[in-house]
């Protein structure tokens, strides 16, 4: 008979074996084991949480890994062959459970919800039960994965990570990488559009009945369609960072305060937080760009820097969200800053998550000017807005590479250089000091300090890009990130105009009304209407923001040639005493 340790190592000789790819250096305290690239680890459990697996080394250690640092390289065999399918149930509880299943996906369109297969009524309540309680295990780890492309290289700061700092991150998909993480690749936004209702919403086949407080407005102004001020603007700081951790410490997460202005009430978010917001509002506005949040992290995210830059990240973030006159008076915004109760919190968020106008629907609360749109003119401010869209990308993508290479030369050459000369100078007053006559020690101090001065020269120059060249990065990223939006967005009013021409050739041969096709076009006017409200938008943003943005580059350079002159002055006054 086989005994209990015999099983266990039976057991252990099952484990499926991993290859390392990276090399990690874990948190000891968080539970996170260490390893090198190409070690063998057996993996105990691939259950923990998103991203995370629980593995042992062959030395006997065990802890938590990054799942996208290693490659499985053997299964275990199963210890039992596979039970029999279930029996069918009958027809009609197939029926039923699969309307019930289409109709809770309709529900929730783009969220990433899944439930066990309805075999039976009874695991169909179960299902709908596992849904309610999907608050009490959503709090996964909200550092789980790392940085792409930060400075969004390397943990605080624009530095590219060494050794085992490697960023590869295991939940996202990724395509270009930027300074606020790795962008999502690009889809088209008319698609997800269409599939929520977008045709329907033309047709006038989508019916809702809209309350006072939902409703949108559009307003005429000088520059053309834009939307509603709020009546209260508001600002939002996060402070505060905290570390804090759950499963009895097994996992920790560094956790923010926020304090809208509004309230003045702090309230504690992690980034999975923010996730959850961002995915809220991508799929609420389906005409807004929406910026991308700052990437994961795995290695360093316990580090202070890294905590510092991450918290000026989310705030650039939320600063840009609640500049926004529609998405910072939207209900699920506020819930997100204001809710500091758990229970409702919870409710809150399954409120959110089933509002009914996302998607294509959000059309639906958007109230307009009365009279309609020229076609005629809307076309061409829409395709010149994305002509220069696509100007404005490759400038600042040009740019970032600029001053990218700009701080590597802060960092190298030109700090080299002026050392250089620090020290050749000073070898000079080192000869000098040879001489023993006294009539010449004040000259060798002043040639001393000369080179003691272009020493201090090549350190100002390696310290200056935080204060001039990283903030300007840092809005440059953002705004690479906000371009990578704006293209769907037009495609989406691309396409609302060439569905909208495609039913007035239809009436033109006989296929639809005359009424059905002025509905139509009355619902893409609103499309149209929105489009270009949120083209102003951007456009008073990227004036706001750039004038701030080159001002205090060009505020820091003054600054910076100004301690350098000082410094020179004061080494040259030096040389009337000698």
């Amino acid at each position: 008979m086989e005994s209990f340790g015999d099983k266990a190592k039976h057991d252990k000789d099952k484990a499926s074996k991993a290859k390392a790819l990276f090399a990690f250096s874990g948190q000891e305290a968080d539970g996170e084991l260490t390893f090198d690239e190409g070690e063998i680890l057996t993996v105990v459990r691939q259950d923990i949480e998103d991203g995370w697996w629980e593995a042992r080394n062959s030395q006997g250690q065990q802890g938590l890994i990054p799942e996208s640092y290693v490659e499985v390289t053997s299964f275990p065999e199963p210890a039992f062959p596979p039970p029999p399918p279930p029996n069918a149930p009958p027809v009609a509880v197939i029926n039923n459970q699969q309307s019930s299943h289409n109709q809770m996906n309709q529900g929730n369109n783009n969220y990433n919800q899944t439930s066990p297969p309805p075999y039976s009524n009874n695991n169909l309540g179960e299902a709908q039960s596992s849904f309610d309680d999907w608050d009490d295990d959503w709090d996964d780890d909200d550092e789980s994965t790392p940085e792409q492309d930060y400075m969004r290289g390397g943990s605080g700061g624009l530095s590219v990570p060494q050794g085992d700092q490697r960023s590869v991150s295991p939940s996202r998909n990724s395509a270009d990488a930027s300074k606020y993480g790795t962008v999502k690749k690009s889809f088209s936004r008319f698609s997800t559009f269409a599939k929520s209702g977008g045709e329907s919403f033309l047709l006038g086949q989508t019916q809702a009945s809209v309350n006072e407080s939902d409703l949108v407005r559009i307003v005429d102004s000088p520059l053309g369609p834009i939307w509603m001020q709020p009546s209260s603007p508001y600002t939002c700081v996060i402070a505060s960072p905290k570390k804090e951790s759950k499963l009895k410490g097994l996992k920790s997460f560094i956790a923010y305060q926020l304090t809208p202005s509004f309230s003045k009430a702090p309230v504690s978010r992690r980034y999975k937080h923010f996730d959850w917001l961002h995915e809220r509002l991508e799929e609420k506005y389906p005409i807004f760009a929406i910026p991308p949040l700052p990437e994961k992290q795995i290695a360093g995210r316990y580090e202070d820097d890294f905590i510092t830059e991450r918290m000026r990240q989310l705030q650039l973030w939320v600063n840009r969200i609640v500049r926004h006159p529609v998405i910072s008076q939207c209900e699920v915004l506020l819930h997100f800053l204001t809710c500091s109760d758990e229970k409702k919190w919870k409710q809150g968020k399954r409120k959110a998550e089933k509002d009914e106008f996302v998607g294509a629907k959000f059309f639906l609360t958007i109230e307009t000017p009365p009279h309609p749109l020229d076609l005629r003119t809307v076309e061409p401010q829409m395709e010149q807005f994305g002509k220069f869209v696509r100007s404005v990308d490759d400038s600042v993508k040009h740019l970032i590479n600029v001053y990218h290479d700009n701080m590597k030369k802060h960092h190298g050459p030109f700090k080299r250089e002026y050392e250089k000369i620090g020290h050749s100078i000073k070898a000079l007053a080192a000869s000098f000091s040879v001489d023993s006559q006294t009539d010449s020690q004040a000259l060798t101090t002043a040639v001393d300090n000369t080179g003691n001065t272009y020493n201090e020269i090549g350190q100002l120059f390696e310290q200056q890009p935080k204060h001039d060249i990283i903030p300007t990065l840092e809005g440059l990223y953002e705004y690479k990130g906000i371009l990578q939006t704006l293209p769907d967005t037009l495609k989406l009013h691309e396409g609302a105009m060439a569905k909208a021409k495609e039913c007035v050739k239809n009436q033109a041969e006989g296929k639809l009304s005359e009424s059905d096709v002025q509905g139509v076009t009355q619902r893409a006017d609103i499309i149209s209407y929105a489009s270009l409200a949120e083209m102003h938008h951007f456009h008073q943003e990227r004036v706001y923001d750039f004038k701030h943005l080159m001002q205090g580059y060009l505020q820091g350079q003054i600054d910076f040639y100004k301690k350098i002159t000082a410094k020179l002055e004061q080494s040259l006054a030096m040389y009337d005493k000698a």
